[in-house]
């Protein structure tokens, strides 16, 4: 199950709520007096299935609920997925490693950034559409879709985007696909940006007409500032909440635009058979479309003989968004630091508890030794400002791996059992490197030589 790294705002919902919202008097006319507009409505999946080359297999009702209504369902989703216990765990670990504010309510922050932002799903529970009533002028799209033409855009593209998630449903098992991906939150934020980036290029196509290699250009440019606006717009949400969010749409949109121009929408079909495994590969599509670099396989194993009495309450996969977010909150936006996000190649973090304490054991693992080594050098001291002074926490570096853990005074029992125990199988290929350089094989790995650097290590256990 996604850790507090990978509590995705749409991640912790089934129903690919997506932020987009009707400006005053618009939604295409297809709602009034909060009743559908059938015959707009079927014009609109009729012109969808032919830019998409999808066909339905089956209808998708459109229902119009209010956002105190929408806001049931969002909650009633969450608790489907998680427990209480769960979230404030995540919310804990997330904020100890420093992808979230301290104290942060992961549950309570997450609803109310939706409940400001949702103006239409596809609920593939209910196998429906929802519209949200009277939801007029927020989001991002009425100033990102002014550009094209003076008309009610927004309630086309709403309802062109959503009904491209039901195609997804319906053609390619796609909510199944996320569930499989439950403990790995940065493979599942990958296909979850497909996703997205296939129903706002789709939804594009649809009212401009037609999508062509101009049409997804044209697109992909215009989202590029969207995190940028978004951030400005939402300075109270937290980044580990706003960023991942984005992502789907700006770096998913860009991702699925260079698939359409590769084969045309058969290529991006294609996409959900043998889907991105990282943000790494949206980030950089290279390593995707050419140079294909499988993270790292990761398996912790060995804690629970050194902290006995602890239980496992989730697990995940942070990604590299994810750590360059962390980097980013440690830092600065524009900061050296942040090209160390790139050196990641995989991860794996366990979230515990005992009682009311949380612990966190997170390995990663970066393309060479010296990656390795600049990030432990550059995140240690940060670890102890992120945790707080009564947290005991600790970094340690094994070639090209780091070991954080939080939360347990016996770090050393910890991480003897750890490096001991748990299994790492890396790619074959390494990521291109900022020059995008040709890329070669991985070199073995060896735990011959390790350094380390403490940052606030209480020796009893906690």
């Amino acid at each position: 199950m996604r850790a507090a790294g990978e509590f995705r705002i749409q991640g912790g919902l089934a129903v690919f709520a997506i932020l987009v919202v009707a400006a005053t008097g618009c939604a295409y006319m297809l709602v009034h007096d909060g009743r559908v507009n059938q015959s707009n409505a079927d014009k609109i999946e009729t012109r969808l299935e032919n830019i998409r080359d999808l066909h339905f297999k089956s209808e998708v009702p459109i229902v119009v609920k209010t956002p105190d209504q929408v806001q049931e369902m969002v909650v009633a989703d969450l608790a489907h997925d998680y427990t209480d216990e769960q979230i404030e765990a995540d919310g804990r670990a997330g904020a100890m490693v420093g992808l979230y504010p301290h104290g942060i309510d992961l549950k309570k922050e997450t609803v109310k950034l939706l409940k400001s932002q949702i103006a239409g799903f596809y609920d593939p529970h209910g196998r429906q559409m929802v519209l949200v009533e009277g939801s007029y002028q927020i989001g991002f799209w009425p100033n990102t879709l002014q550009f094209v033409i003076r008309r009610d855009l927004v309630g086309e593209m709403l309802l062109g985007h959503e009904l491209t998630h039901a195609l997804q449903d319906q053609n390619f098992d796609l909510d199944r696909k996320l569930d499989g991906l439950r403990d790995n939150g940065d493979a599942e934020l990958a296909l979850k940006s497909v996703a997205e980036g296939d129903a706002t290029l789709a939804g594009f196509g649809s009212i401009m007409g037609a999508m062509n290699n101009q049409n997804a250009d044209e697109l992909s440019s215009r989202l590029e500032s969207l995190p940028q606006s978004f951030a400005a717009q939402s300075k109270d949400t937290p980044a580990g909440l706003a960023e991942p969010l984005m992502f789907q749409y700006s770096d998913g949109v860009n991702f699925v635009a260079q698939a359409y121009k590769r084969g045309g929408w058969s290529a991006v079909d294609n996409l959900y058979s043998d889907p991105p495994e990282s943000t790494q590969q949206i980030i950089e599509p290279v390593l995707y479309f050419r140079n294909r670099t499988h993270p790292a396989q990761i398996k912790i194993d060995g804690w629970e003989r050194a902290i006995p009495g602890w239980k496992r309450v989730d697990e995940d996969s942070y990604g590299q968004l994810s750590l360059r977010i962390i980097l980013e909150r440690a830092f600065a936006k524009d900061a050296l630091e942040l090209a160390l996000a790139r050196k990641w190649s995989g991860d794996k973090m366990l979230i515990l508890n005992r009682g009311n304490d949380v612990a966190v054991i997170w390995l990663i693992v970066f393309v060479d030794a010296p990656g390795a080594q600049s990030f432990a050098n550059a995140y240690g001291p940060k670890l102890h400002t992120f945790a707080g002074k009564d947290v005991p926490v600790a970094i340690e570096v094994k070639s090209d791996a780091v070991l954080v853990v939080g939360g347990v005074g016996s770090f050393d029992k910890v991480a003897r059992e750890v490096w001991r125990s748990s299994t790492i199988q890396r790619s074959t290929v390494a990521p291109i490197t900022n020059q995008h350089a040709e890329s070669g094989l991985r070199r073995g790995y060896s735990f011959a030589t390790a350094s380390r650097t403490f940052s606030n290590i209480s020796r009893s256990p906690r």
